[in-house]
């Protein structure tokens, strides 16, 4: 008896400390891939991810490591493969009943559907978060979870244009900041939200109160933890834009120029990425040297993220694809180790049998008897909807009247413009709207605004000769095109001629014209 007591003590020692060097483990190659390898060697990090997920001891460190496989996914655009270990994560979530973890992870597939514009998926997991996250039980979670989702909500306002509505969802959020205690960084949350309600006032052309906002902004990072946080770099760059509104072109580029020496110093995609936005605007009018310099900048940076995110993508499926791989020969193994047990288990019990017939002469099996309760579970699918659109002449007629009288104020400039964004300016839905453009323009929604931005483009070339000396890529960007070899593929397909062709051709006109004077 007290070997039996001495060997199951043994063997609680022994698995305590396995479990807590394999806990150990664990956070040591999580904080390693999350705060070195993700943006490093983002390759490393995935396979990681998978090996965090293997030496797992609870279900909680498999949604962490299943969250950061998301994150890493995300990053490098492999939407579905994110979304499908955020599954992973969520299924294992609701089995501990870990609201937190559900939140947050909701959370995260909303923001994955609304980068990607699959709008009415992303609110579908943006309600769940909602509905999920009251069920936190520790308040100081909640709030915080509460006040940073309040931003996830305002994004989806704000792409609907719903400027207001995004502020005070925005105020909300920030209510709920301030119920949490000082465990976190209130001053850093505040501040995100602050400098958000300040972009969503210039929206609105409120200039005084995005001012307030930006400066609100700015007091609250001074006084938070992280007072270095590029978040000032996006700060400056709203403070920028509020004096270009004013006229105050001096303090405008001052800040500015703040805003450009965080971006380069701390190489964040997003800033550049906004404050070259900021800066074609502000030299639009006034310097189109510098105009075309910082649309150069701009273009630079996307085909370099481009060719980072493509570089990065390819080593991540080739590392999925080994996964892929070594989990199939783990398999293939572990069927044949449960074939092999199977095997043996069924010769033990054919021997016990047979052993135990020797010693009984005959023992008559008492009849079994039960109820096999079948269910069958119907298989649900989704009504399909009729693609066409039914309507009447009239109605047809006022939404392409509506449509012609939108074409005057040049909005297919815009290289942000959706079929979802005109449907809500002109407030029409949008398989109506997509159903005229097709029968009456007889094309489809993108060509029917790359013809637009095409006929825009060229009409120009003929009655300004001043756009007869500017780059191609500087007249793909004026009329909303994104890449410099789309421009030149829509503008042949449309015009039947290459851009710089085309402008040779007017060259040679103008020039033949003097000589005729």
């Amino acid at each position: 008896m007290r070997l039996k007591f001495i060997l199951l003590l043994f063997l609680f020692l022994v698995s305590c400390n396995l479990s807590y060097s394999q806990g150990s483990k664990f956070d040591k190659v999580f904080d390693e891939t999350s705060k070195v390898l993700l943006s490093s060697n983002p390759e490393k990090a995935l396979r990681n991810t998978a090996y965090l997920y293997e030496i797992s001891a609870n279900n909680t460190e498999r949604i962490r490591a299943s969250m950061l496989r998301a994150t890493l996914l995300r990053q490098h655009g492999m939407r579905n493969e994110a979304v499908t270990a955020l599954k992973r994560a969520d299924s294992l979530a609701v089995l501990d009943k870990n609201y937190n973890l559900q939140a947050r992870i909701n959370g995260f597939l909303s923001t994955i559907y609304r980068e990607y514009e699959i709008y009415s998926l992303g609110k579908v997991y943006l309600q769940r978060a909602i509905a999920v996250s009251k069920k936190i039980e520790d308040k100081n979670e909640m709030y915080k979870f509460q006040g940073t989702l309040s931003q996830e909500i305002a994004y989806y306002e704000m792409y609907n244009s719903n400027f207001s509505k995004a502020i005070h969802d925005l105020k909300a959020g920030k209510k709920k900041f301030e119920l949490a205690d000082s465990s976190i960084d209130k001053n850093f949350h505040i501040a995100v939200n602050d400098e958000l309600i300040g972009k969503n006032y210039l929206s609105l052309q409120k200039i005084d109160s995005a001012l307030v906002y930006f400066q609100k902004a700015e007091k609250e990072l001074s006084e938070s933890e992280s007072s270095n946080s590029p978040l000032k770099g996006f700060i400056f760059n709203g403070f920028g834009n509020v004096y270009a509104r004013t006229g105050d072109d001096k303090k405008a580029l001052l800040n500015y120029q703040k805003a450009e020496e965080i971006a380069i110093a701390s190489d964040f995609f997003t800033l550049k990425q906004e404050l070259y936005a900021s800066l074609m605007q502000f030299y639009k009018k006034t310097d189109y040297k510098k105009y075309i310099e910082y649309n150069e900048l701009n273009l630079k940076l996307k085909k370099d993220e481009e060719d980072s995110r493509k570089s990065n993508t390819d080593d991540l499926i080739k590392t999925l694809r080994e996964e892929q791989k070594n989990n199939q020969l783990k398999n293939d193994q572990s069927r044949i180790i449960i074939f092999l047990g199977c095997f043996i288990f069924i010769v033990l019990i054919i021997m016990l049998v047979y052993v135990f017939k020797r010693k009984k002469d005959y023992i008559k099996p008492e009849a079994v008897s039960g109820n096999n309760e079948v269910i069958e579970i119907e298989d649900l699918k989704p009504k399909q909807e009729s693609s066409k659109e039914y309507m009447s002449e009239a109605t047809e007629s006022a939404i392409l009247e509506k449509i012609q009288k939108l074409e005057e104020s040049h909005f297919y400039l815009d290289k942000d413009i959706s079929l979802n964004y005109v449907a809500v300016k002109l407030s029409i839905n949008q398989r109506y709207l997509s159903y005229v453009i097709n029968k009456n323009k007889s094309i489809d929604f993108a060509g029917y605004i790359n013809e637009l931005r095409i006929h825009y483009i060229t009409d120009r070339l003929r009655n300004d000769n001043n756009f007869l000396k500017y780059k191609i890529s500087f007249l793909a960007d004026l009329c909303g095109f994104s890449s410099h070899s789309r421009f030149t593929t829509t503008f042949k397909k449309v015009t039947g001629v290459s851009p710089l062709t085309f402008i040779t051709d007017l060259q040679e006109q103008r020039d033949e014209e003097k000589k005729d004077l």
